[in-house]
């Protein structure tokens, strides 16, 4: 199972896990570009960090967090959107204010492979001609 419940997720950050969700594709300024959280425990809480990359990706190049972020003055994690004092806040957070879905929360490092199936999906809706 690859998608975290609600009570996986909380348990995981509980244990200073970071998890992450993809938020999909968008065009900004004429390119493809990508979106995706995270969600990183530390010292203050939980921190929420929103990424928007350059959509450089192909079937078998799906390392979204070393793609080039749209702002070239952006942190390598991200951008801090807020932190807070508990998992259940940093999660309703995402989910009302920054279009998280409750059941598409994954482990750290898991983002790469949804993009794949993002990328692939993408490919099926426009196959190329041979």
């Amino acid at each position: 199972m690859r998608h975290l419940t609600r009570s996986f997720a909380v348990g995981a950050l509980r244990r200073e896990k970071q998890i992450e969700q993809f938020l999909g594709g968008f065009e900004h300024e004429g390119i493809q570009a990508l979106r995706w959280l995270a969600l990183g425990p530390g010292r203050d809480g939980i921190t929420i960090y929103l990424s928007e990359v350059e959509d450089v990706g192909t079937a078998t190049y799906t390392a979204i967090d070393h793609f080039p972020p749209l702002d070239p003055d952006e942190e390598t994690w991200g951008k801090v959107i807020a932190t807070t004092p508990t998992s259940e806040e940093a999660l309703d957070l995402a989910e009302n204010e920054l279009g998280a879905q409750p059941d598409r929360w994954v482990n750290q490092g898991v983002v790469c492979s949804e993009y794949r199936d993002y990328k692939m999906a993408a490919q099926d809706e426009h196959p190329t001609n041979p």
